[in-house]
């Protein structure tokens, strides 16, 4: 049995590919268009699944969806219509862009029905995300927590896995959103509203929880687990936000006027920024302490946008009742292309489960030929090495900066030694060169570890094992020193533990790079630059690095080198 599930429509399309159970393909349509949050029908990502699969759109026997355009227009039509007193202008343009998003949604959806007997199914999208999670984790049962900006009308949903089946708890419904309320505050700290979160949570480290207590009162949990947020402080839920703001004079008021982009950063920014950091990972600890009382269950499954947040997600993981927590490496929209693909084959169709997500490595790879033809075709030097791994490690610990592209990209936001820019963590210096001149991006941003998975718990505290680079662990503060360059100010690192069964070129690289400096793990950021998607093809190799300060490329077992 066939199954393609797509993530995204509005930002960030993906697909996948099922077969009889078995994820065999999974990978972001902004890999092959170049443009980074691409949304619409993911014509391309979905071409590629069927090839890396062996078929054709005719053995396809069901697709399934990220979101159901029918229930969206039953929930956001009359929550809009109410709406309409307090902000008639916006409320009518968002009505009428309501109906033609959806319009849009499903007749283009209609390219998809390529043979006869396919059955495309539109789902619901808290659900799904809930999926992506719960049917890859390696938990028979688990309890089960989504949170991101906004669904049809969801923004927080709490369930039960258990085998085949997921049953939800209960849920909590726009305005009121915790994925909202950090994207507001990333606006108003000068920041790209559902781009650069993840600036927000890095800059909280330079601050105190100076505004802990006014972040807290916006935030209201109920007994049973559900929230509500006090709206007074917020304009973002009659107000078009993209252009006036998310937040209301009375939040002005209280934490002073909005960053300007590429305004300096100032202490009061620092500060707001670790408050709301602060202030979203002990509300969800609340609420996940809930969810524990109602389910008594060992395992947790974390997915939506915000499960993207690391520095929450390593609190989870030391701090919540569940010992066992399972994040799905692509949390956001992306990933429900898995969630839907395995919510029908699983609880629709009642199959049994024989899948678990131990690695992210299912996009494109690319032949040796394929490679040396498009590097002929640059007319570019290159040497073929007979040792990859032991040559890459000595250009690292020599202090150069290296392109890594190895084998098949990785599904999700993270970059996990497939599709790398790799350096040694050993350096001081390391974090402000790959900022300057290979990233082009703020000077406070901070850079993750890849270690060996052995050797994970010898320099952070309580890691053994995370493949997805989705939880940030402390540093032990005797290894400080030995890897500056991947200890954030507050001294934890988000960490990539590697398995020498799913990703070995990169974990002999790693063993390689021990021998001579001592340390078990590399610095390890994504290929790319700021604005762009993660390079996918050899070609997107070869352009960031001649438009960086990189020193070295390694597609597979070719080495360029710069000068």
């Amino acid at each position: 049995m066939n199954i393609i599930g797509i993530g995204g429509y509005s930002h960030d399309s993906a697909a996948c590919l099922l077969q009889d159970g078995k994820l065999v393909a999974a990978v972001m349509e902004e890999r092959f268009t170049r443009r980074k949050h691409e949304g619409g029908i993911p014509l391309k990502a979905i071409r590629y699944c069927l090839e890396e699969g062996g078929i054709s759109w005719d053995d396809v026997d069901y697709i399934g969806t990220y979101m159901n355009p029918w229930l969206r227009l039953r929930k956001r039509i009359p929550y809009r219509s109410k709406m309409l007193f307090r902000s008639p202008k916006y409320s009518l343009a968002y009505l009428l862009y309501e109906i033609y998003h959806n319009a849009s949604y499903l007749f283009e959806s209609r390219a998809l029905r390529k043979n006869p007997r396919i059955k495309i199914l539109f789902l619901p999208h808290h659900p799904m995300h809930a999926a992506s999670a719960f049917f890859v984790s390696p938990f028979d049962k688990a309890a089960i927590f989504t949170i991101d900006y906004i669904g049809e009308m969801c923004t927080t949903f709490a369930g039960l896995g258990e085998g085949q089946k997921i049953t939800p708890l209960w849920q909590v419904d726009y305005p009121h959103s915790l994925g909202v309320l950090y994207s507001a505050v990333t606006d108003y700290l000068g920041f790209m509203r559902a781009e650069d979160e993840y600036k927000v949570m890095g800059l909280a480290a330079y601050g105190e929880p100076a505004y802990y207590d006014e972040f807290s009162r916006m935030i209201k949990i109920a007994p049973d687990g559900r929230y509500k947020l006090d709206l007074s402080y917020f304009v973002y839920h009659y107000k078009p936000g993209s252009q006036l703001g998310y937040v209301s004079e009375k939040f002005i008021k209280q934490f002073g006027a909005p960053r300007k982009k590429e305004e300096e950063i100032q202490k009061r920014h620092m500060d707001i920024a670790s408050s709301l950091q602060k202030v979203l990972e002990d509300k969800v600890l609340e609420m996940l302490g809930i969810l524990y009382e109602k389910t008594k269950v060992k395992n947790l499954c974390i997915a939506g946008g915000v499960g993207l947040n690391s520095v929450m997600n390593g609190r989870i993981q030391r701090e919540s009742p569940f010992p066992h927590v399972y994040v799905q490496p692509a949390a956001s929209d992306d990933g429900i292309a898995i969630g839907s693909a395995f919510y029908i084959y699983h609880q629709l169709l009642g199959k049994e489960r024989n899948f678990v997500m131990e690695h992210a490595y299912l996009g494109p790879s690319y032949s040796l030929r394929e490679i040396e033809e498009d590097l002929e075709l640059c007319k570019l030097p290159y040497e073929k090495l007979d040792n990859v791994e032991k040559t890459t490690a000595r250009l690292i610990a020599e202090g150069k900066v290296v392109g890594w592209f190895q084998g098949r990209m990785e599904f999700g936001p993270r970059a996990l030694g497939a599709r790398s820019i790799l350096a040694d963590p050993t350096r001081q210096d390391m974090k402000d060169i790959v900022n300057k001149y290979i990233k082009h991006r703020e000077e406070f941003r901070p850079f993750a570890p890849s270690v060996l998975e052995e050797k994970a718990g010898e320099y952070f505290t309580g890691c053994k094992k995370s493949p997805f680079m989705l939880f940030v662990y402390p540093v032990e503060k005797s290894k400080r020193e030995l890897v500056p360059a991947i200890t954030h100010v507050d001294g934890t690192a988000r960490v990539q533990t590697v398995s020498r069964n799913t990703a070995p070129r990169y974990y002999r690289l790693i063993e390689e790079f021990e021998k001579i400096k001592g340390v078990p793990l590399v610095l390890n950021t994504s290929f790319n630059v700021r604005g762009e998607p993660i390079v996918c093809s050899p070609m997107d190799a070869v352009k960031c690095f001649y438009s960086t300060g990189m020193d070295a490329l390694v597609i597979e077992d070719f080495l360029i080198k710069k000068g």
